[in-house]
């Protein structure tokens, strides 16, 4: 009796060993296949593209060993539920019984979970590429863009998961419509800013580092347009959140399009008594040096001069400069009214200030006091 019972455990202890052996074999291996490819796609885009080196790699990183997994699992429980086992056990006419049943469903739910894995793979490498595609493009990534990308890799992944379950979506289609058209009734707000950020990334009319200026006052550069809202970083280094919505409703000044370079006008005033020919000269010079030496300047760039208004007190004039961007133009300005200040001074045109002469006609310019009360 006791012999029976210690050869029953033996073969209960090799119907489990040898299934769970080839499971931990299955899993060393897809980890040094997974070590393997990893090293043979950095070599292949650190020759080609090493920018993407780190971001193919690290979507492969975990998956391959998973899927080493899910293959060990198979052949294991293979040898456990098929319905001839190849190993006896004093389950095995249980395990016959029902072998069918159970190998149909652990095998949709093993390539379900490989589904699954892939899906999350392959939107996360969507996700990185987007973004590196974008960095080597010298434009920043929306999150709009890399938010709907990982959406639309979730569903394709959880319908082929539903298909390989065989589970009929067509009621769940029908109850998405009916829960969409609730949604978007209840939402209404909401979708209409996903639909706004959408046509703002459509259009390309305003981008992610574009400095803008909104109608309403608002101003400072865009840092990114989500679903729902743009985010616009102010000089201050405050944050402005903006519903998409407004942003397509509003008039918008983008200072970036259709190119980052901006005009610095500088108004100035000389005496009347004042040579505007050496004025226009020596202007234009202090100009071309602020335009050289400056941060921010534009070197190639020509300034001039251009007289406008006859003022109450002055010659009034613009000095045109430009700026590579928007907030390059006060260091710009600081610099020049600085440096125009000096020249002006040594060469000796004045620049006045506000006098008014006021003349009395038919009236005494002596001024009348008041005899003193008498006591």
């Amino acid at each position: 009796m006791e012999h029976l019972t210690a050869l029953a455990a033996s073969n209960m202890l090799m119907a489990w060993a040898i299934p769970i052996g080839i499971v931990a074999l299955m899993t060393v291996l897809g980890w040094i296949a997974e070590r393997l490819t990893i090293r043979w796609v950095k070599r292949l885009t650190r020759r080609n593209h090493p920018e993407r080196e780190s971001v193919i790699a690290g979507a492969l990183r975990g998956h391959i060993t998973f899927w080493g997994f899910l293959l060990g699992l198979s052949l294991g429980l293979n040898l456990i539920y098929s319905p001839t086992p190849t190993i006896s056990s004093p389950v095995a006419p249980v395990i016959a019984q029902y072998a069918p049943m159970l190998g149909e469903w652990y095998a949709k739910i093993l390539t379900a979970l490989f589904i699954l894995s892939l899906t999350f793979m392959l939107a996360r490498l969507a996700v990185t590429l987007i973004r590196v595609s974008a960095a080597s493009a010298s434009r920043p990534v929306v999150s709009l863009i890399s938010n709907v990308a990982w959406f639309i890799m979730l569903v394709i992944g959880f319908l082929l998961v539903l298909s390989t379950l065989e589970i009929n979506i067509t009621p769940w289609l029908t109850a998405i419509g009916v829960a969409g058209l609730a949604v978007s009734l209840a939402l209404q707000a909401t979708l209409t800013d996903l639909i706004s950020g959408m046509l703002l990334l459509g259009t390309r009319q305003i981008e992610v580092g574009d400095y803008v200026k909104l109608s309403s006052g608002e101003e400072g550069y865009v840092t990114d347009i989500t679903w729902r809202t743009t985010t616009i970083r102010q000089l201050g280094n405050n944050q402005i959140i903006i519903p998409n919505s407004k942003m397509t409703q509003s008039s918008v000044t983008n200072y970036h399009m259709p190119q980052t370079a901006i005009s610095v006008i500088v108004p100035v005033g000389v005496s009347y008594s004042s040579d505007l020919d050496h004025v226009e000269r020596v202007t234009v010079e202090v100009a071309q040096d602020v335009m050289r030496s400056v941060k921010g300047g534009v070197p190639d760039f020509e300034p001039f001069i251009r007289y406008n208004n006859l003022g109450d007190y002055s010659i009034q004039f613009s000095v045109i400069m430009q700026g590579q961007e928007f907030t390059d133009q006060y260091l710009i300005k600081h610099e020049f009214i600085k440096r125009l200040y000096v020249r002006y001074h040594q060469e000796g045109i004045t620049i006045p200030f506000p006098i008014q002469t006021v003349r009395l006609s038919g009236a005494s310019t002596r001024a009348t006091v008041p005899a003193p009360a008498s006591e």
